[in-house]
């Protein structure tokens, strides 16, 4: 039953990976990856943090797993932000593609 749910829950997480990077490949535009890329993949390598943490339950991995989930929530949005506010300011956009 535990190599099962652990099973299920890294095809999610690889599952999201691979749509990220559809995402990343086959949008057109900039900001329209950007959210591709920040968003799937956040959910698939939380996905991976909780099926280690069901695979090896060991408080120092779950608390390091928490730590890398807060940090990469934490940052990701706005590193992201801040890529799609300079990408905006160097082309003169409104961020809908109005000059």
């Amino acid at each position: 039953m535990k190599d099962t749910l652990i099973g299920l829950i890294s095809i999610l997480g690889s599952l999201a990976v691979l749509l990220a990077a559809l995402g990343v490949v086959r949008l057109k535009d900039f900001f329209s990856r950007t959210h591709a890329a920040t968003k799937a993949s956040a959910f698939g390598l939380a996905c991976f943090l909780l099926a280690a943490c069901i695979a090896f339950p060991q408080i120092n991995l779950i608390v390091k797993s928490l730590f890398a989930l807060a940090a990469l929530f934490l940052t990701l949005p706005v590193a992201t932000q801040a890529l799609a506010d300079a990408v905006r300011d160097r082309d003169g956009r409104d961020g809908r593609g109005n000059p």
